[in-house]
């Protein structure tokens, strides 16, 4: 991050002073006073100057007057915020009690006004680094863009074709642990949500890590486990964050841990939906959890995002949608050594809920891949349950009883008969495999034979789990 990293914490801090108030005089001021910088003017300029050109501004964006007190106020946060120096202001006075200079004392004082000299010169000496600050603050306070903004602050040449593309990281961009991420671009080092240093948020997501994260099947989508590795997770810390996100439409990093260890900055992404859903904490303890739903886009600009992402995010009402009240929180941390009759219990007590919700899904959902996923969970589980966790291909010659690092089974449960073709999302059209068997019956030379056979399977392990 560099040199720019002080400035963008000073504009990641002047975010979080703005909150829910969603005050766009400041931002404006801001923006103005980078501009300035970018196009070689001075950089100390009387407060009459500045009060004349960015008024103008702020009445064109904010459709509103700028009153005389609004202006000053304005002085005041950006001068606290330390995004700008005064020169010549000690006998500025305080109007009554408010903390903001008074009109007339501002008036007749007439003081300078502007960036410190280690912002300005590295907005006017390095372009890179000045687009990357010009786009972090539009993503941060001007998200959708209004019309002819860059023309109206003279920044359209300039930033060009690196709108939306000058902030760093850059996708794809690779680091050798969550440590060099921090140092670089900020952000706590052990924690799965956190801002970085430029306000924006970011997300980790390891496959041997301790949550359940996986991507959605018919989509390139993300289901992303919340924050909280022990109990019933809670609206806050990350999940707060998230759910930020979520209503103000804002992307969001995604990191990926690969397989050498190292992290990559895969892509940026949205938040289409939030849901809960049944899971086990780090202490094997069955407990609610938050799902994040996040839709990759190219881009943090909304601007650039495919239609699907558009209609998906106006279909997300906001509500969490809660998938426990259709789950049972029995039988779904499965220990196979249990006993016949017990895991039979299970498997008959789900695959009956599973055929209940399969009747339900005739009704047409919002986001329909990231329904049928989550509520084939049930089935899913039913399934696992049937397996005694292992693969249920009777030629496997894989690893059939292989556990994850949190000492779940590595199985991928599908359908003998896709759902496209008419298959049924219930327990007795669904078998449970390994890795390579899975990929045997998606991509083998022999699929056809394997499905055929497999599909027999299936059917007799309902049977038998099903009889009394």
């Amino acid at each position: 991050m560099g040199e720019a990293r002080p400035l963008l914490e000073k504009i990641r801090d002047l975010k979080r002073h703005q909150g829910a108030t969603q005050r766009l005089d400041w931002p404006i001021a801001l923006l103005w006073s980078l501009a300035q910088a970018i196009q070689g003017k001075p950089r100390m300029q009387r407060w009459s100057t500045i009060k004349n050109e960015v008024g103008p501004l702020v009445d064109e964006f904010t459709g509103t007057r700028c009153e005389e007190n609004d202006i000053c106020y304005l002085f005041w946060v950006l001068q606290k915020k330390h995004l700008w120096e005064v020169e010549g202001g000690e006998g500025v006075a305080f109007a009554d009690a408010k903390r903001w200079p008074s009109v007339d004392s501002l008036e007749s004082i007439d003081p300078l006004v502007g960036l410190s000299e280690q912002d300005y010169l590295l907005l006017g000496g390095d372009f890179e680094q000045a687009a990357w600050v010009v786009d972090t603050a539009l993503l941060l306070f001007f998200t959708p863009r209004p019309p002819r903004l860059l023309k109206s602050f003279g920044l359209d040449d300039f930033m060009g074709e690196r709108a939306g593309a000058a902030m760093r990281p850059a996708v794809g961009e690779i680091c050798e642990n969550r440590r060099t991420i921090s140092e670089i671009y900020g952000g706590n080092n052990t924690t799965g949500i956190t801002p970085f240093a430029d306000g924006v948020l970011a997300v980790f997501s390891d496959d041997n890590g301790p949550y359940a994260d996986s991507r959605i099947p018919e989509t390139n989508w993300i289901a992303y486990t919340g924050d909280g590795l022990s109990g019933d997770q809670i609206m806050a810390r990350g999940n707060k964050s998230m759910e930020l996100c979520q209503k103000e439409r804002r992307a969001l990093r995604y990191w990926h841990k690969l397989s050498d260890g190292r992290w990559s900055f895969e892509t940026w992404a949205v938040v289409v939906q939030c849901r809960r859903r049944w899971g086990v904490d780090q202490d094997k303890k069955q407990r609610k959890e938050f799902v994040w739903i996040l839709a990759p886009v190219s881009s943090p600009l909304p601007s650039l995002w495919p239609q699907s992402i558009i209609d998906a995010l106006n279909e997300d009402d906001g509500v969490v949608q809660d998938d426990t009240l259709s789950a049972p929180p029995d039988g779904l941390n499965g220990t196979w050594e249990e006993g016949e009759v017990n895991v039979k219990e299970k498997y008959q007590k789900l695959s009956k809920i599973a055929r209940e919700v399969a009747l339900k899904r005739e009704q047409k959902s919002r986001i329909s891949a990231v329904e049928r996923y989550f509520r084939s969970y049930i089935s899913r589980r039913a399934v696992i349950e049937r397996s005694r966790g292992c693969c249920e291909n009777p030629d496997c010659l894989g690893h059939p009883t292989e556990l994850t690092s949190t000492g779940m089974p590595i199985l991928e449960v599908d359908h003998v008969r896709d759902l496209s073709l008419g298959g049924s999302d219930v327990p007795e059209n669904m078998i449970a495999l390994c890795p390579n068997c899975h990929a045997l019956k998606t991509r083998g030379v022999n699929r056809e034979i394997l499905r055929k056979r497999l599909k027999g399977v299936a059917q007799d392990l309902h049977r038998s789990f099903s009889s009394p």
